[in-house]
């Protein structure tokens, strides 16, 4: 038993010994962020910034091609559509419009992620993605209700016929790049996640364990800690969007394709192309809804559907040291970059430099929260 507590002893002096104190220097970000380890682990902000730059550069590559394929494709279909006389061919034309927007959006997204803060836009240019969305969102009703009007006016009045055999090969090419498409998204998106699985230590030991304990006084409560980073598979959210996206796409163009056959072969059937356009203009306008909702909570500062406020204020408390928790506010600058305030209250003799680098790293760690102010209020009682 003796020898226990004195090796619980030592451990807690290491600590100590390690840790800034708040009388003696102010907090500092590096060292805050050094006191576990010597070298950089894979939860520290070089590491993140890293990983996260090799994300962008990614990224980039693969949305620019997207914009590529798409922008082909679409001006194939609107050139093709008007000589077919076809609105669903317009229709799919219209959707991929919305495609390329969103992907322009993400890319713009990754491009200005890079931009370092002013003292102008001290939160960066996060928020020009969620403009961009808005205005995205705008666009695209304005041309579904076109299409709409314009499919509605074609049944009542019975407009001229619609050549089926190029609405099927238009919708036949729109078909291929798509494939093609997959193929470009498909290696990265299958393999994306082993890459950063790897295992970093300090001391050549794995102090996970280790982590929880500092953050977590009480060992029952270590369920509160979400796993590191580094055992979450890095995915990148835009081009697993963009992915999902060229799966709709394929599976419009075959509606397409089937409407071309039967009007290539059933003259008359001219109403299967509107029915194409209507079902699939409402599918283009469905696809804005989450968007919009999402844009209305970033602009209302909603707190993000990623965290749970309950579970994070419930972590924050459970921090030894930590007496209460108030004002907490959690909110987007754009999606993914959240931010956080709030008010501790800790008790008398506590080292508020120690508390800071608790609180920080377990928001960052468990929530990705990486932009964090706390004011620190004591405890007088």
């Amino acid at each position: 038993m003796e020898q226990e507590q004195d090796s619980t002893s030592r451990e807690q002096h290491q600590l100590e010994a390690q840790m800034p104190q708040a009388s003696k220097e102010p907090i500092n970000r590096n060292t805050q962020l050094s006191f576990l380890c010597n070298h950089i682990c894979s939860f520290s902000n070089q590491e993140y910034s890293i990983i996260d730059s090799a994300e962008r550069s990614k990224s980039k590559v693969k949305l620019i091609g997207l914009i590529i394929f798409y922008s082909i494709v679409m001006v194939v279909e609107i050139i093709g559509g008007m000589k077919a006389n076809s609105l669903a061919v317009l229709t799919d034309a219209a959707h991929l419009l919305t495609d390329i927007i969103g992907s322009s959006i993400s890319l713009s997204a990754v491009l200005v992620a890079g931009r370092a803060s002013t003292p102008q836009q001290s939160f960066g240019y996060g928020r020009v993605e969620v403009l961009g969305a808005l205005l995205s969102v705008q666009l695209i009703w304005l041309i579904c209700g076109y299409l709409i009007y314009e499919a509605v006016d074609r049944i009542l009045h019975k407009v001229a016929k619609v050549n089926g055999k190029l609405m099927f090969f238009i919708a036949l090419f729109g078909f291929l790049v798509n494939l093609f498409m997959i193929y470009w998204l498909g290696h990265d998106h299958s393999h994306h996640g082993h890459s950063h699985e790897s295992h970093h230590t300090c001391n050549g030991e794995d102090h996970d364990h280790e982590l929880d304990e500092l953050y977590i006084s009480n060992v029952e409560d270590t369920h509160l800690v979400s796993p590191s980073p580094r055992k979450i598979k890095i995915l990148n959210i835009n081009i697993q969007g963009a992915y999902l996206h060229v799966m709709t796409d394929i599976i419009q163009t075959v509606g397409v394709m089937i409407s071309g056959l039967i009007i290539w072969f059933k003259p008359e059937w001219l109403v299967v192309d509107l029915l194409c356009t209507l079902v699939f203009t409402i599918v283009a306008l469905s696809t804005t809804l989450p968007m919009l909702k999402k844009v209305l909570y970033i602009l209302m500062e909603r707190t993000p559907d990623e965290i749970d406020i309950a579970l994070l204020e419930s972590g924050l408390k459970s921090i030894e040291g930590i007496h209460d928790v108030h004002d907490l506010h959690v909110w987007a600058i754009t999606s993914g970059k959240f931010v956080l305030a709030c008010h501790i209250v800790v008790g008398s003799g506590v080292n508020q430099n120690e508390i800071l680098v608790k609180v920080k790293d377990y928001c960052e760690r468990t929530f990705r929260i990486h932009h964090v102010t706390i004011q620190i209020d004591q405890n007088v009682c």
